[in-house]
């Protein structure tokens, strides 16, 4: 009897153990407001998995944008828990994971460490330096731009590097231009076309002095996101390999663009057409 009392008592003793949220709101001792508790997504079948991705996805929005209910069906009953984000972010981000929700599901209990950190008394500036650049770690390396359809476009011949192209790493690109538009780079130089004069690029102030490239020639520049810059000749028409992402862009082969022109007769007057397009 004596044994009986004391394990009575000795279990009265112990704290209860409160099980954590799941899929709902709540917080755990110290924690000055709620945070939301993600579902256990390995456990959950392929729909109703889908359904807490969503549901986890709308309250961390909630949240963020301090637009919590503290009783659904009153409205106008906000419930100020001293969170708010940058509404862009918050665009930003469930851009993203709207188009990738698998990711949600590491996003929701990183973001409920998150949570559940500043409850504690930590600074919400830690949550911010984490939720700001998400967006982009999210989709680092991604091109969101292939080159899928055909570009049209006129040359601008007194503007250096006109123009810019997204184009995604191994896309291949075609620039094709008229040969019968005439321009001239010089006020009294002879009339040339997009394959430039004969002369051989090689001075250094150039756009384009490689091997291939002469004066006056439509020539291209590739600045891959990693910083990496090719320049090409594109004459009549070039085709090209994206190495990474990046932007293709094109301008004639001068050191001056103030004094080209077209060439003009009676009152028609040459432009060159430009296509980009992808490789067949």
């Amino acid at each position: 009897m004596l044994l009986l009392l004391t394990i009575t008592l000795a279990d009265a003793k112990k704290p209860k153990v409160v099980p954590l949220p799941v899929n709902a709101w709540g917080h755990e001792v110290g924690m000055k407001a709620d945070c939301f508790y993600p579902a256990d997504f390995e456990k959950l079948q392929d729909g109703d998995r889908k359904m807490a991705r969503q549901r986890a996805l709308e309250e961390m929005k909630k949240q963020w944008s301090g637009k919590r209910k503290a009783d659904e069906k009153v409205e106008d009953s906000e419930i100020d828990d001293g969170v708010t984000m940058e509404e862009r972010v918050i665009d930003d981000i469930e851009t993203v994971l709207l188009g990738r929700p698998v990711l949600i599901e590491t996003i929701a209990k990183s973001n409920l460490d998150q949570c559940r950190a500043f409850m504690k008394g930590g600074d919400l500036e830690a949550w911010k330096g984490w939720l700001v650049p998400l967006s982009a770690k999210l989709t680092a390396g991604e091109c969101m731009s292939p080159l899928i359809d055909t570009m049209f476009d006129y040359l601008e011949i007194t503007t250096p590097w006109y123009r810019s192209v997204t184009v995604c790493s191994g896309d291949r690109i075609r620039i094709s231009a008229t040969v019968s538009d005439k321009y001239r780079i010089t006020d009294k130089g002879e009339w040339i076309t997009v394959a430039g004069t004969s002369e051989k690029a090689t001075g250094a102030d150039l756009p384009c002095n490689i091997e291939g490239c002469n004066i006056g020639m439509l020539v291209g520049r590739f600045t891959g996101d990693d910083g990496i810059v090719t320049t090409f000749g594109i004459g009549a028409a070039y085709e090209f390999r994206a190495p990474s992402n990046g932007q293709i862009s094109w301008t004639i082969n001068d050191t001056t663009w103030y004094d080209n022109k077209y060439f003009k007769s009676s009152t028609i007057e040459d432009r060159v057409a430009i296509t980009v397009e992808p490789a067949k």
